[in-house]
């Protein structure tokens, strides 16, 4: 039985779709230093080709403070389904965050989504338009995901 190193290395899709080691961006010093464990998280829509359930959306949702990855497949991304997301894989299994941030798309900037995170005492940030660092922890997140199920769909997204 070969190893496990052995096959990974011997492994063409996964060195068709590995990307080059790139340099490690700065971090922002101590930019979530002053929240304690779980009390802030990022979250972003991606889209992936549709499931059988007819799911073509995955809320992914990262813990600031550890960049722990939840993720929520949704048919549509919509202000309804972005707090059933966060409900259910966030508030009921954390506890209820301080503080959420997201990009300023219409699922997240909305009455709705206001409301709701004004009623559960969550602060709702939205990250600066174009500004990649502002949202890097769960861009870097999305990214991953994307090339780990791209590497076990045998390097595309087709079922």
């Amino acid at each position: 039985m070969d190893s496990i190193s052995q096959v990974i290395h011997d492994c063409e899709t996964c060195a068709a779709i590995k990307q080059a080691k790139r340099v490690k961006p700065l971090w922002y010093g101590g930019r979530w230093s002053k929240y304690k464990y779980g009390e802030a998280w990022q979250v972003d829509y991606i889209t992936l080709p549709q499931t059988r359930q007819g799911k073509r959306y995955v809320l992914t949702i990262v813990k600031a403070t550890t960049g722990w990855l939840e993720t929520y497949p949704v048919p549509h991304a919509t202000a309804q389904n972005t707090i059933l997301s966060l409900e259910k894989q966030v508030l009921w299994k954390h506890g209820t965050p301080e503080r959420i941030e997201s990009d300023n798309g219409t699922h997240f900037k909305n009455s709705l989504i206001n409301t709701w995170a004004r009623e559960h005492g969550i602060e709702w940030v939205y990250h600066i338009p174009y500004h990649a660092p502002a949202a890097g922890k769960v861009e870097r997140h999305n990214a991953l995901l994307k090339t780990q199920l791209k590497a076990l769909g045998g390097g595309s997204f087709k079922n």
